[in-house]
């Protein structure tokens, strides 16, 4: 189990609204059609990218959130970290200052900045996307923040074996479990609750979303380890980047991997967690009433993954959490071709 939490930010700048004619044959045909009207709107950011970054260091330098892992500008990675260095966010900075021109600080579409952070319980992995452009009613900032607990990580000289035992002491019993987990959940709510609220103090905004969720992680693979992915390509906004294989970050994920295994082991019963498959996907959602671990097919690290049910034919807490609606390209119900993205 980690912990995953999204902040959608609002900055409080002025905000165009732009047509662009679609790209796909589809698309251009009825945008042909209807004289424009299906053109896909867009908002178009004014801000500059060194007035972003500028207000982001101040709010981190001030909790001391100060090791960078990556710094890329329109997917060109202007600093990336493979060595572990701790205290790089100024001279990343700085070295990005000089690196762009000013054309380029006004004209970028996308910046992104991720950083690693610990304290007492997390090691932390934070990762501030900044949309130039972005669909109309999206927030063309998002912070996505994963939570790894600290207790559990491998550390040199130790094996699978070794961090399997100190998880044993956690699944003692199930009241032990769920006040563990309730405690560091807790922890973690008001770290993010605290980010929000400097970032309203640091960030002019109208407005920024917070949401939180725990995650189970589901692996296929029979070794039950984690298996660098790399950066994805147009990642969801549910993708969280902890699985991005980042210096260090395998020892810290190797515990998340094992959960599954030990909640099946340890009769366990699992409620209100988000499922995620080992390359990051959204697998769907145990709610409130939760299932028994044991019982459960999908928690067997004995079970040929694609053999398993997954528990959907069994279990209604088991949620989908993406609907996918109609696939049809000619089922336009009531929508407004103004926003129809063709």
């Amino acid at each position: 189990m980690y912990f995953s939490a999204r902040l959608s930010i609002d900055p409080s700048q002025l905000t165009k609204i732009e047509r662009v004619e679609p790209d796909q044959v589809f698309g251009k045909l009825l945008h042909f059609l209807t004289s424009g009207a299906t053109s896909k709107k867009i908002e178009h950011e004014t801000f500059t990218a060194v007035s972003v970054l500028q207000q982001l260091n101040r709010l981190f330098w001030e909790i001391d959130i100060n090791n960078i892992i990556r710094l890329s500008h329109d997917d060109i990675d202007i600093y990336y970290d493979k060595e572990g260095k701790k205290d790089d966010l100024k001279d990343a900075l700085d070295n990005y200052e000089l690196t762009i021109n000013d054309a380029m600080s006004h004209h970028f579409q996308t910046l992104q900045l991720v950083l690693e952070h610990d304290d007492r319980n997390f090691i932390y992995l934070i990762e501030i996307d900044i949309n130039r452009t972005h669909a109309v009613g999206a927030y063309p900032i998002e912070i996505k923040i994963n939570a790894l607990m600290k207790e559990f990580r491998m550390k040199e000289g130790e094996n699978e074996e070794s961090v399997r035992a100190k998880m044993k002491t956690r699944f003692a019993g199930q009241d032990v479990l769920d006040q563990f987990i309730q405690e560091q959940y807790l922890s973690f709510e008001t770290f993010v609750n605290d980010l929000g609220l400097r970032v309203r103090k640091h960030i002019r905004i109208d407005d920024v979303k917070i949401k939180m969720d725990k995650r189970v992680v589901m692996p296929k693979s029979k070794d039950r380890r984690p298996v660098s992915k790399g950066r994805r390509k147009n990642p969801t906004r549910e993708y969280d980047p902890v699985f991005d294989g980042y210096y260090g970050f395998g020892d810290i994920l190797l515990y998340s991997f094992l959960w599954s295994e030990l909640l099946h082991d340890h009769h366990m019963h699992v409620s209100d967690v988000t499922m995620i498959g080992e390359g990051a996907d959204v697998l769907g959602s145990i709610g409130a009433e939760g299932i028994d671990a044991s019982d459960a097919d999908l928690f067997n690290a004995d079970m040929d993954f694609d053999s398993v049910d997954n528990g959907l034919g069994e279990v209604d807490a088991f949620d989908s959490v993406s609907d996918a609606g109609s696939d049809s390209w000619f089922d336009f119900g009531d929508m407004d071709f103004g926003d129809f993205d063709v």
